[in-house]
């Protein structure tokens, strides 16, 4: 058999596979083993063809999917970009080992990102995936104008509970660069006045960003823990934070984080250095808890 009837075989075997509405574990085990098998006789040509007949599939055999995210970048930033199968942990293994480039630019295409992948893709600080992420945050024609300092609403901003709660998970003393990046994303501020206000948890204006996030009480006190777990250790200090926390509305945090936005804004369209990239000194309450 030709290298070319196998890579006809396999590319109709893909078309049959994804015409199951709900194959069984047979079927994916059997499609996965005629693939593997077989796949280094094909050419890029016709694995390209393969990898786009199963890309939008969510049951595409997972040993496949992992396959096809480390073939020629050309082949697998396509597949990346549209497969629902890759997970966080997927995600976020292919952002470590291959750092910027092709397969993490199709990350940052995808249409939903979580917290943590997009805390992992910006720690690479690469203008073309900023870039990426940044359109995402582009309000699209049909939805609404927000009014001035009202919470941002989009999806690519505003995190569900879940992805709160795994964000939360990030503060600690080994991914604390991951929280700082999902903090500088989510209010829309830079990393240096991310750094700033996780530097310290204890003021009033870290919980107004953290209350413009949208966490719950107790994810904030989570995260506070993961900040500060010496102070934490205190009881006292907890409730000050927990009281503090309670007294904060999602409007007042709203109005203080986009007063921080302006000022960034302000100071880069004059191009001069940030004179507030902090949050104003004179509003930084301290002391919360």
């Amino acid at each position: 058999m030709t290298n070319d009837r196998i890579a006809l075989m396999l590319h109709q075997n893909a078309e049959r596979f994804a015409r199951l509405r709900a194959p069984s574990p047979e079927d994916r085990g059997r499609f996965e083993k005629q693939l593997l098998e077989n796949i280094d006789l094909v050419s890029d040509e016709h694995l390209r063809a393969i990898a786009g007949t199963l890309a939008p599939l969510e049951t595409t055999p997972l040993e496949v999917a992992h396959f096809l995210c480390e073939v020629e970048e050309t082949i697998a930033a396509p597949f990346i970009a549209r497969s629902p199968v890759l997970d966080d942990q997927i995600l976020l293994d292919i952002i470590a080992r291959h750092g910027a480039g092709a397969r993490t630019r199709a990350i940052a295409r995808r249409r939903t990102l979580t917290g943590p992948v997009r805390a992992g893709l910006r720690t690479l600080e690469d203008p073309a995936i900023d870039r990426a992420l940044e359109l995402r945050q582009t309000a699209r024609p049909s939805e609404p104008v927000r009014a001035p300092g009202q919470p941002r609403g989009t999806i690519a901003q505003r995190l569900d509970a879940e992805a709160l709660g795994q964000v939360a998970t990030l503060a600690g003393i080994e991914s604390r660069p991951l929280f700082e990046t999902a903090l500088a994303d989510s209010t829309g501020l830079s990393m240096t006045s991310a750094r700033i206000l996780c530097d310290d948890p204890t003021s009033r204006n870290f919980l107004f960003a953290l209350r413009f996030m949208g966490f719950a009480d107790e994810q904030a006190l989570s995260v506070f823990r993961g900040l500060a777990p010496d102070l934490a250790a205190d009881d006292d200090v907890e409730e000050r934070f927990r009281q503090a926390y309670r007294l904060i509305t999602s409007s007042e945090a709203a109005e203080r984080v986009r007063g921080w936005q302006l000022d960034e804004i302000r100071s880069l369209a004059t191009l001069q250095p940030a004179t507030r990239d902090e949050p104003p000194s004179q509003d930084r309450q301290r002391g919360a808890a």
